[in-house]
């Protein structure tokens, strides 16, 4: 169990699958992989088409651990979506087609108070569909930098943990300015976030992929570790939509590969969810 005192004694992993309601293809996946118990938590783009299978996935069962994947890009070229909100100045989030832009580059351009109404509907939404949200997060890092004090703000709005880290693997230079905010709003964040790769050469394949993900495992640091990746079943509604289906493909294999969870077992790492991470977030309100 997850407590203030033990939390650095022990290698805790959050398993987390990304982009739940993403697509069909990723959702079969996801739900496959929950069934499994080979992940621990999921978050939810309501803005995409498929947000409602996963809505009603999720309502099956009382213990799906899911987040709400704050989005404001849409990044693949034949397949879309946009803000949920319909307020005044929200064309600053939309290309002209009425779709998120494909990266977060538009980001600094846009007005704080529109981007928080936007993310403030997302988390009501996806509360209103029936979803007990355990964490926050967001897509494609869109909103670090100019707007990480609003990803931070939400989270003590809604009592929830953010995933970000001081220890990234990407850094993205706002660590230091959203721990210390963290600190003062008591919102808690994971000490290591670790992304899996979108993308492996041609002659990397799976025993490759799998070998970095088991140097990974090996090197954990005690604390709490967010390992996110992004899995997906293997359909031509994939391969359509991203380049990037192969790397998913990989990671859909991950955790429910004997070889992989010898070494969780070997390496006595403990696995929890966002869940955890909430309650104790909770316990010191």
């Amino acid at each position: 169990m997850l407590t203030a005192e033990n939390r650095y004694t022990q290698r805790y992993l959050i398993v987390h699958a990304d982009d739940f309601g993403m697509c069909h293809a990723t959702n079969q996946s996801i739900i496959q992989l929950w069934e499994q118990q080979a992940i621990t938590s999921t978050t939810l783009m309501v803005n995409c088409p498929w947000a409602l299978e996963a809505v009603v996935a999720a309502k099956t069962s009382s213990n799906w651990d899911i987040g709400v994947h704050l989005t404001s890009t849409s990044e693949w070229n034949v397949y879309k979506w946009g803000p949920i909100l319909n307020q005044p100045g929200a064309q600053a989030l939309t290309d002209t087609q009425g779709h998120f832009p494909a990266d977060p580059s538009y980001m600094p351009d846009v007005d704080t108070d529109i981007v928080r109404a936007e993310m403030n509907a997302q988390i009501t939404l996806a509360k209103s569909m029936g979803i007990d949200p355990t964490h926050l997060d967001n897509h494609m890092g869109s909103l670090r930098n100019v707007h990480h004090r609003l990803l931070i703000e939400l989270g003590a709005e809604y009592d929830l943990p953010v995933r970000f880290s001081v220890n990234p693997t990407y850094p993205t230079g706002d660590e230091n300015e959203m721990a210390a905010l963290a600190a003062e709003l008591g919102v808690l964040y994971p000490d290591r976030v670790i992304g899996l790769p979108f993308t492996y050469e041609m002659d990397q394949d799976y025993t490759f992929a799998r070998n970095l993900l088991i140097d990974h495992l090996r090197s954990l640091q005690p604390g709490i570790t967010e390992m996110l990746f992004h899995p997906s079943s293997d359909t031509e509604e994939l391969r359509a939509i991203t380049d990037s289906w192969r790397s998913r493909l990989f990671d859909a294999q991950f955790f429910v590969d004997s070889q992989v969870l010898k070494v969780l077992k070997e390496q006595n790492i403990q696995l929890i969810g966002w869940r955890e991470l909430r309650d104790l977030q909770r316990k010191k309100d």
